[in-house]
């Protein structure tokens, strides 16, 4: 069923991996065999071959902070916090703490990033809005699936200072 997909896209699909990121790093680290032998990211699967996965240990590490932040929605199963302008989502190069990861360790959880677990998405740091978190590793699955076929839905409120060009429009395109 997956002749002809890349390595990376297949293995991303699986539910013990579920994105790009993790498949690049399980492809970076060795831990994928294609017929006894690595190969990358870019190798097109032709049908038939024995893929070998070693699957990544669960997440755990990051120590808990306190961090404000209101809950717009709670169940077993999903977090939805209302996250502030300032505030960075996951730690990473200049954030090594004070991030809402960590403010999330006990209450969050799924997926294979010590450093994001049940976060499935993020908003950048200076933008403030709702984020989906997982709460099992159930949920991270299912979320993660959502996303990546784009089954999930998400709008946007942009301020604007100044004056634009035209009263009224559509930006249809990538914005860096």
């Amino acid at each position: 069923e997956a002749a002809g997909t890349r390595l990376d896209r297949f293995l991303a699909g699986l539910d013990a991996l579920g994105s790009r990121a993790a498949a690049e790093r399980v492809l970076v680290s060795g831990a994928v065999l294609v017929d006894g032998a690595a190969r990358a990211k870019s190798h097109r699967l032709q049908g038939g071959e024995d893929v070998e996965l070693e699957a990544p240990e669960a997440p755990s590490g990051l120590e808990p902070e306190r961090i404000d932040v209101r809950s717009a929605y709670e169940d077993e199963h999903l977090l939805v916090v209302d996250k502030p302008a300032g505030l960075v989502v996951h730690p990473g190069r200049g954030h090594a703490s004070g991030t809402l990861a960590h403010g999330l360790v006990g209450r969050s959880a799924g997926g294979d990033e010590e450093t994001r677990p049940g976060i499935v998405h993020r908003l950048d740091r200076d933008t403030s809005g709702l984020l989906v978190v997982a709460k099992s590793e159930e949920a991270y699955r299912g979320l993660s699936r959502a996303i990546r076929r784009r089954e999930v839905e998400r709008e946007y409120l942009v301020l604007v200072r100044g004056r634009p060009a035209s009263r009224s429009g559509r930006i249809d395109a990538p914005i860096g």
